[in-house]
């Protein structure tokens, strides 16, 4: 019973560090594509995902990982600028060679991009944003658990 109140007293610091850090966007980054040319093709869609890909790819390039700790957690999704999202997707905690592999994150990333539909785009007339949001829990570790060390 001790030894588990100790344990608690012990973490509930460290939780609240990481939930700090977490708040303040901590390895936390954003990217943003708009696309203006209607009627919108297949080939803005590849296009597209090629970048989204290549972004994610840099940012994991420069995520922090200490001790090997390389999770990484992705959200996109698509709207209307000022407007609801029409789709979102989110890709869970993977680690940075689950993005490569075939089936991997990049190739469920293009295929949520794929499946937009582009005629229901198009009859909206307007530009279309996508977003995407990539945490680095790393970066997290690195700024709360290991903080010590970094100085």
């Amino acid at each position: 019973m001790l030894r588990r109140l100790y344990q608690r007293i012990r973490t509930e610091p460290l939780r609240r560090r990481v939930e700090a850090s977490i708040h303040e966007g901590t390895g936390l980054s954003k990217g943003e594509w708009v696309l203006n040319e209607l009627p919108f093709a297949d080939a803005h869609i590849n296009e597209l995902s090629n970048q989204m890909t290549e972004w994610c790819q840099q940012r994991m390039a420069e995520s922090r990982r200490p001790y090997g700790i390389d999770q990484m957690a992705l959200a996109v999704a698509c709207a209307v600028p000022g407007g609801q999202p029409l789709a979102s997707a989110s890709f869970g905690v993977f680690r940075p060679v689950e993005f490569y592999v075939d089936g991997g994150v990049a190739d469920r990333l293009g295929h949520f991009l794929r499946s937009v539909h582009l005629e229901d785009l198009n009859r909206r007339h307007t530009s279309v944003r996508f977003a995407a949001a990539l945490l680095s829990w790393g970066d997290i570790a690195r700024a709360t658990v290991f903080a010590d060390e970094a100085a």
